[in-house]
């Protein structure tokens, strides 16, 4: 397990096997009370007082504090940046989120607007250009898509939504420390995979969207990129955080998704969870949803074979 380590004191080990404890009954669904009008294997839990930052008027801004220190921020480095990070639902959140942290930063932004346009479906009638003006086209938003407003800094954390060049470290998912900002290209250093500390070029590529509720399919050339300060669950798994907070002002909707992000944490001591409570509801508990019946059927797969 990824939170034991060989120079742990006695003190460590057992804060560790405590907290690995907990995650494991979270993970398989153990812990809290049935959820009578939420989502079906839904259970409201309690987030141990230690993890919680308790919900105020400031309280993302002392989430961001305790990720992103100003020592962080007023010196961005690869190893330190790729080892932090804010966890939140919803790609929306991350946007809010990655702009707070972005105006802590020291340097002037750049900010790169995107060329939209939109091929028409067959039997597609009007105009397009009358039906879809660009005003509107700049404000439509995909998953995999990057936005219109492209707010950038050197030095900030980026990540690649496309794969480019696989054989130059330009691969979907590649983490990335912006240092030039160019007319035409990113300059960035990677700090991820196989290739860290390499440099590259990002440049702006094509990227579409179709979507069977659309009468058209959607076209936007902008650069592949965007702020990674914070990230969806999905884009945490598989990610190990010496320093992780985990923002939810709505309760969490899918399987597993609660144990994905606490399991971040490389530590005790690295992790702060934040949460907007329900109304009559106390600041510590939040929802976790596991399909108990769907565990079972893998364990006794696994068992019988």
């Amino acid at each position: 397990m990824r939170l034991r380590r060989p120079d742990m004191d006695n003190t460590t080990k057992q804060d560790v096997e405590t907290f690995s404890q907990w995650l494991l009954v979270v993970g398989n669904g153990e812990l809290g009370i049935p959820e009578t009008n939420g989502p079906c294997n839904a259970k409201k839990i309690e987030i141990p007082s230690q993890y919680i930052i308790q919900s105020h008027v400031s309280a993302i801004e002392e989430l961001i504090g305790f990720i992103y220190d100003n020592f962080t921020l007023q010196n961005p480095m690869v190893l330190n940046l790729s080892e932090k990070a804010i966890i939140c639902l919803k790609n929306e959140t991350t946007h809010e989120i990655n702009m707070m942290i972005l105006k802590k930063t020291p340097g002037n932004s750049k900010t790169y607007l995107s060329t939209d346009s939109i091929i028409p479906n067959a039997g597609c009638h009007g105009d397009p250009g009358l039906l879809y003006p660009p005003e509107y086209l700049d404000m439509l938003n995909f998953n995999g898509i990057p936005p219109h407003q492209l707010e950038l800094k050197i030095n900030a954390p980026i990540i690649l939504m496309r794969n480019i060049s696989p054989t130059s470290g330009l691969c979907n998912g590649t983490q990335f420390i912006i240092t030039h900002l160019l007319s035409r290209v990113i300059e960035a250093q990677i700090m991820t995979r196989t290739t860290i500390g390499h440099r590259v070029y990002i440049p702006r590529i094509s990227l579409t969207h179709t979507d069977n509720e659309l009468l058209f399919t959607f076209k936007r050339k902008q650069f592949p990129i965007k702020l990674f300060y914070a990230m969806t669950i999905n884009k945490s798994q598989g990610q190990s955080l010496k320093k992780i907070g985990i923002y939810l002002p709505q309760p969490i909707f899918g399987h597993g998704q609660l144990y994905v992000a606490l399991s971040r944490a490389t530590s005790p001591q690295s992790l702060k969870v934040l949460t907007i409570p329900q109304p009559n509801e106390p600041a510590n508990l939040t929802r976790n949803i596991v399909y108990s019946d769907f565990l079972s059927e893998i364990d006794s797969t696994f068992n019988h074979n």
